[in-house]
């Protein structure tokens, strides 16, 4: 190895110059292959980058829709004059709609694992973790309420 400014030859493990006091600059020299493999990592991270940010899970918003729906007709109950409230069709039917929000949060936590398998990523899972237990909390009450008729 040789000085850039002055030519003394150098030892290998030399941080500067003994002749000229220069600060020694080591340059990898890479052949065009190598330069040409580099290029194609950087744009196939940042192509797969992309596509992690592109990444939708279409259940998350059903499951939370529902599941907010159903907790919503189970813990505030119509009023009493309208005589549907404690009726038998609107526990069914807030059941059966506690049943589509768990059916949605089952397979937006499967889309999860799936990408997690994949790219290591989650999409919205604080919110996926949400619709879960309050699916699961209205489906309790909804059969609570069915069997203590």
């Amino acid at each position: 190895m040789y000085c850039r400014k002055c030519g003394a030859k150098l030892n290998d493990t030399a941080k500067f110059c003994d002749s000229c006091g220069e600060a020694v600059i080591v340059v990898k020299q890479r052949s065009d292959s190598q330069k040409y493999e580099e290029r194609q990592t950087k744009e196939t991270k940042k192509k797969s980058q992309q596509k992690i940010e592109e990444l939708k899970n279409p259940y998350v918003i059903p499951a939370l829709g529902t599941a907010i729906l159903a907790f919503g007709l189970a813990i505030f109950p119509w009023p009493v004059s309208w005589g549907i409230g404690t009726s038998l069709w609107m526990r069914i039917l807030i059941l059966l709609i506690a049943l589509l929000s768990d059916y949605h949060c089952t397979k937006s936590r499967q889309v999860n694992n799936l990408y997690n398998i994949q790219y290591r990523y989650r999409v919205q899972p604080q919110l996926v973790t949400t619709a879960t237990v309050l699916a699961t909390l209205t489906t309790a009450v909804a059969l609570f309420a069915l069997i203590n008729m």
